[in-house]
């Protein structure tokens, strides 16, 4: 069986590892180095996804990066991703809009602080394969697919694997080692 996410250098694997056990520096951690956090986080878990093909898009097209929420974010991920790629693909940013269809994009990271507008955001979700990040309580366990957190510099996430599954998305063993596993209600017990 051939590996869809190819041979990654081993400098990368370390820098993930360093980006998740980052601790801030002497003065703390201000909003702009949160942002920067978020958006290396972003481009690093990239890196550790496969999306389904998609006979209407070549598989050379450019990977699609929206965010949904803080204006001043999409500025910081569009620096960070400046002229690198995932997997031989560019990538894109666009700010994205709560009425916008994100089946335009393949990654969302909706920046609400709370989960209201996000139950309602994915209340019509049909679940096309669009990787959902989010960093509010419970993102994952509502429907999202990963939930990023930021507490004292440290950065932690979770996964909700049953969520991807439905997006047929796909995450590497290496990227499932450090995330914590969380199912939905309804589901039974909670992995790691």
């Amino acid at each position: 069986m051939t590996q869809w996410w190819g041979d990654y250098p081993g400098k990368l694997g370390a820098f993930f590892i360093v980006l998740l056990l980052a601790t801030p520096a002497a003065g703390g951690v201000n909003a702009a180095n949160e942002d920067e956090v978020r958006t290396a986080f972003l481009f690093q878990l990239a890196q550790y996804v496969h999306w389904p093909a998609d006979a209407a898009r070549p598989q050379s097209s450019p990977l699609r990066f929206c965010v949904l929420g803080k204006d001043r974010l999409t500025s910081t991920l569009e620096n960070t991703v400046r002229g690198k790629s995932i997997q031989g693909r560019a990538i894109v940013v666009r700010r994205m809009e709560p009425e916008t269809d994100p089946a335009g994009c393949d990654l969302v990271f909706l920046t609400y602080q709370s989960e209201k507008p996000i139950k309602g955001w994915l209340k019509d979700w049909s679940h096309p394969p669009v990787l959902l990040v989010g960093e509010t309580e419970r993102f994952a366990e509502i429907g999202g697919m990963v939930n990023l957190s930021i507490q004292s510099g440290r950065v932690s996430f979770e996964i909700n694997v049953v969520a991807a599954e439905r997006a047929h998305i796909e995450f590497r063993s290496q990227l499932l080692r450090f995330a914590r596993i969380v199912k939905e209600p309804g589901e039974k017990g909670v992995k790691r």
